[in-house]
This record gives structure tokens, C-alpha cells and sequence, in this order.
């Protein structure tokens, strides 16, 4: 068990909880990792998880492939997460791999709107993760489910501002696991997006399945597209003509809305 009080801390580097203990050099991809973790409790106290300068100061300074996320799950199994405040991260705030029934709630995410690439929370290859009780406002997708995110229960997440609830984007990668299962239920606030939840895929794809997908009891305001389903979301050539099309089926889908037409754009 590790203990951290109530308190603000200084962390000028990467750390690892993970045995045996050992200091690691170099870049990482992450501020704090959790790995290989059965039975895991994750009750964050302090007051902000935040690392450095904003993300748009660092763009400023040196262009950046790949941004280090504030706090990595993998491989992670019955986990409790809860009370996490995190601020300005640089890339993900919350990423989830290869990880399996997680709890998380209470989650507090925060980023100015105009901060590329930093997803709320943020899962894949994961299955049986339950996500409630947080809100989340950041410059990229509120929640992000990529390939092979399975049985995923979200409910009562005040999103807003970023790019809403996305499912993807699927099919650039050949092999790759489906995603399945997934409920976005009791009221989800969203405003001031342009879409509230969506589906991408690539163009010209690989073959991938999204399947038994369910939205239910959201409420919108200011979204320009409540539902948005894209298949023409990356094309890596020049234009997509008919021979580019995506091969990524979406079955079982399941959305309820009121007010405007649920479902304004599919391509």
C-alpha cells in the first residue's frame, strides 16, 4: 500500500508504482503509471493532479509528437478510482489498456478548450469499466473508446467543453479487436460542442466491427450534431472516391434523443 496525505507535492519526474522498485531515465509517455495491479485503490486526495505548464504553452515551445499522459491504467484488474482532479495534461488525462473491471468516479478533468489531443478519459483493448459521478471539460474528446473496448457503462458525466463522446477512430490498423458493448445512459450534459457523441471510422479501412452500442437519456445543449456517425473521418489519400470506403460494420445501434433529429449527419 502507498500512502500519499493530503498535501501539494512536487514530482519532477515520471513515477511508477511497480516492483521491484527501480528509477527509469528517458522519455516517457506518462506523469504517473499503475501496471500489472490486482486490487487496486486509487483514493487521490490532493487537490489538482497537474504537471508542469499547460499543454498549449509546451506546443509553443517545441512541436511534440507524443505528449505524456497524466495517469496510465494497464493492465490493471479490480480497480476503484475515485477523486482525481486533473489539470492541463499534456496528452490523455486518464488512459485505460488492457484493463478489466475498473470503477471509476468523482473525476474532475480540466483543459482549455483549444488544447489538441487531450482526451478525458480515454480506453482500449478493456473490458467492464464503469465511468460515473464526474465531469469532464477539456480540448479533445470528453471519453475515447478505441479498438477493443468491450461491456462499458458510463453514466451522469457533465461533458463540456471539448469534442464530445467518440467512439474511435477505427480501422487504421489491420487485426485489431472490436469494440462492443458499450452504454452511454442517465443524463449526460453536453454544451457548447459540435457533436455529442460519435462513431468514426477511417475511409479506407480495415475490416472491424462496432457493435450493441447504446445511447440513452442525453441532454444537449448548443450541440450542433446530437448523434454523429462518420466514416469518412480520415482518408489517407488525397480525396475518398468510391474506392475508399470504410469496412468497419456498425450494428445494434441504439440512440434516443428529443428536441432536434438525433441523428444529423451519416456518411
Amino acid at each position: 500500500m502507498v500512502l500519499v496525505p493530503k498535501g501539494t507535492y512536487l514530482v519532477g519526474g515520471s513515477t511508477t508504482f511497480m516492483g521491484p522498485w527501480k528509477c527509469l531515465s528517458g522519455f516517457l509517455n506518462f506523469w504517473i503509471a499503475f501496471r500489472s495491479v490486482d486490487g487496486l485503490m486509487v483514493h487521490w486526495m490532493a487537490k489538482e493532479l497537474r504537471h508542469g505548464l499547460p499543454m498549449i504553452a509546451i506546443i509553443k515551445i517545441r512541436q511534440c509528437k507524443t505528449l505524456p499522459a497524466n495517469l496510465r491504467f494497464h493492465f490493471v484488474k479490480n480497480a476503484k478510482v475515485g477523486q482525481i482532479h486533473s489539470v492541463d495534461s499534456k496528452g490523455l488525462h486518464i488512459n485505460l489498456f488492457a484493463s478489466e473491471q475498473m470503477d471509476l468516479s468523482s473525476i474532475t478533468i480540466d483543459a482549455p478548450e483549444d488544447s489538441s489531443n487531450t482526451d478525458g478519459i480515454h480506453t482500449g483493448n478493456s473490458t467492464f469499466i464503469n465511468i460515473q459521478h464526474s465531469k469532464i471539460g477539456t480540448g479533445d474528446d470528453c471519453i475515447s473508446f478505441s479498438h477493443g473496448s468491450k461491456n462499458i457503462y458510463v453514466a451522469d458525466v457533465t461533458c463540456g467543453p471539448g469534442h464530445g463522446i467518440s467512439i474511435g477512430s477505427l480501422g487504421s490498423i489491420r487485426n485489431k479487436d472490436s469494440v462492443m458493448g458499450l452504454i452511454i445512459n442517465d443524463v449526460l450534459h453536453f454544451y457548447q460542442y459540435t457533436n455529442g457523441v460519435r462513431i468514426k471510422t477511417w475511409a479506407a479501412s480495415q475490416l472491424n466491427l462496432v457493435r450493441n452500442i447504446t445511447f440513452l437519456h442525453l441532454i444537449m445543449n448548443n450541440v450542433r450534431n446530437p448523434v454523429f456517425i462518420n466514416q469518412e473521418y480520415y482518408c489517407p489519400y488525397s480525396s475518398c472516391d468510391k474506392k475508399s470506403f470504410s469496412r468497419v460494420q456498425i450494428k445494434m445501434f441504439t440512440t434516443e434523443t428529443s428536441g432536434v433529429p438525433p441523428l444529423r449527419r451519416l456518411q
